[in-house]
């Protein structure tokens, strides 16, 4: 599992990104490669900062500060601790 650095709509005082971490892990398929699409599943670091999003939201993904993808929100589910 990766666990990559998320732009989800948090800024930095300065401006910037401020970059959320998820684990991810692709479904229906033992690896993407790149420029393929499909499904994956993310588990927030920090679920807290993750609740403002709701399917149809994309979002960035990050290798150190480097976009190098992108998610669309599909389905919101409450942490596992939640329920």
């Amino acid at each position: 599992m990766l666990r990559p650095m998320w732009d989800i709509g948090h800024r930095t005082s300065a401006g910037g990104p401020d970059l959320a971490i998820a684990r991810i892990w692709v479904e229906f398929a033992p690896s993407l490669e790149p420029g393929q699409q499909g499904t994956v599943r993310l588990a927030p670091l920090t679920p807290s900062r993750w609740q403002h999003l709701t399917q149809g939201d994309v979002i960035t993904m990050h290798e150190i500060a480097l976009p190098v993808g992108t998610a669309e929100i599909i389905t919101v589910l409450p942490p596992a601790d939640s329920e």
